[in-house]
């Protein structure tokens, strides 16, 4: 939208955002899933997938435009997600792509961002390095690395 960046508010080049996707915890990935196709006409996009580092089941889906969301549901109860999906679950994190996540985290550290988890490989994307940082204003944001280039 026109007029939304005041002077001086761009971060710098090499720490470029894009949202990849939002992560938001349910309780069942079948009937969440299920809810979005019908409400939202989201579709699945991968298959349902367990990562034994982070303790869930994660699905993706996307929508006609190509929006992302990730369905999370613990897979154990001591899953970091384990309570919110008792509670109803609801929107978890924001993941945004990043050229160089070491200087991501850094930069957030910088700002006031608490690491939640290490820069660390992840199953969902391929080993794609992640890490989680926690801001008070912000809550829990997921940076994920771009892919590499093949060479």
């Amino acid at each position: 939208m026109a007029g939304c960046d005041p002077p001086g508010s761009r971060v710098p080049e090499s720490l470029t955002l894009k949202l990849h996707h939002i992560g938001i915890v349910v309780k069942d990935l079948a009937s969440q899933g299920a809810a979005y196709a019908d409400t939202l006409a989201y579709i699945p996009c991968s298959p349902v997938i367990h990562d034994p580092i982070q303790k869930v089941h994660a699905q993706f889906w996307k929508d006609e435009q190509g929006a992302l969301i990730e369905l999370i549901a613990p897979a154990s109860q001591d899953s970091p997600v384990w309570r919110d999906s008792r509670k109803g679950g609801g929107l978890n994190h924001l993941c945004y792509e990043v050229e160089n996540i070491v200087q991501q985290v850094d930069e957030s550290l910088s700002k006031g961002g608490m690491l939640i988890r290490e820069v660390s490989p992840a199953i969902a994307f391929g080993g794609r390095r992640i890490a989680f940082v926690y801001f008070l204003e912000l809550g829990l944001i997921e940076f994920l690395e771009t892919e590499t280039p093949a060479v």
